[in-house]
């Protein structure tokens, strides 16, 4: 059977991208749902695909190693999508095109910048630059990951989350937020101050001393990562926030990214 032959009344080349990209959206919500797994039935749910087909796409993925599937039954990324992840991690095209924007953020501050992308429920820090100033704010190591609403990085990513995928994400993790912001009220009311100011602000909640500023920024439609800017407290009046807000908003604009208008 060649490309042109037809299979009912598809043509058999349009069956298999089809197939194709059923099997890239399965892989994309096992990806966002790493941590926990996510069982066959919610995949269903999420995608629309009969059972049937969602389970013989996902039995390739297996086959494959881009998906494992556990004793439980729930689905996680496999080791072939790791080390996929893994040899990327050296040269990841947002690192490099951030770069120059942290460096000149972490001399104008003297403080430490962390460039911050989502991966799921998830931050993950891919690089850092260091300030000048003696005393370091290094709450973050590159690969490090921290769940969404924890660090002001995570916390402006968070602010990206639609109404939906907030309540989603509450409903997987309250029990793994600080007590004091562990409800989803307290999630929309500070998602939607993040969304108007432009920018998060953290204190204390990582490490005791300590304080940050998060700006989100678009990297494709729909896609963000963060920036933020960790300081010791003393440093982190609420005129001086201000002004890294302003100055990191600023930076990126330079860089060509897209961040929200608050500040």
């Amino acid at each position: 059977m060649n490309s042109g032959d037809v299979v009912g009344d598809r043509p058999a080349a349009v069956r298999g991208a089809q197939a194709v990209g059923r099997a890239i959206d399965l892989l994309k919500l096992v990806g966002l749902n790493h941590e926990r797994g996510i069982s066959l039935a919610s995949l269903v749910a999420a995608t629309g695909l009969d059972r049937a087909t969602a389970y013989r796409l996902l039995g390739s993925l297996v086959q494959s190693g881009m998906v494992a599937r556990d004793e439980g039954k729930l689905y996680r990324l496999g080791l072939e999508s790791m080390q996929l992840g893994l040899a990327t991690m050296s040269r990841i095209p947002i690192m490099e095109r951030c770069r120059p924007t942290m460096i000149r953020i972490a001399r104008r501050t003297e403080d430490t910048v962390y460039l911050v992308v989502r991966n799921g429920d998830y931050a993950h820090c891919v690089h850092y630059e260091q300030g000048a100033f003696p005393i370091k704010a290094l709450v973050l190591q590159v690969g490090g990951l921290r769940l969404l609403g924890v660090g002001s990085a995570g916390t402006a990513l968070m602010s990206t989350l639609s109404d939906a995928e907030l309540e989603a994400f509450h409903a997987r993790h309250a029990g793994e937020l600080p007590p004091e912001r562990s409800t989803l009220a307290h999630l929309r009311r500070q998602s939607a101050q993040i969304r108007q100011q432009g920018y998060a602000c953290t204190d204390n909640l990582v490490a005791t001393g300590v304080s940050g500023v998060g700006m989100a920024f678009q990297v494709t439609p729909g896609t963000y990562a963060a920036l933020s800017v960790g300081a010791i407290r003393s440093r982190m009046e609420e005129d001086r926030r201000r002004s890294i807000a302003a100055l990191m908003k600023e930076e990126l604009q330079i860089g060509g990214w897209g961040v929200m208008a608050g500040v």
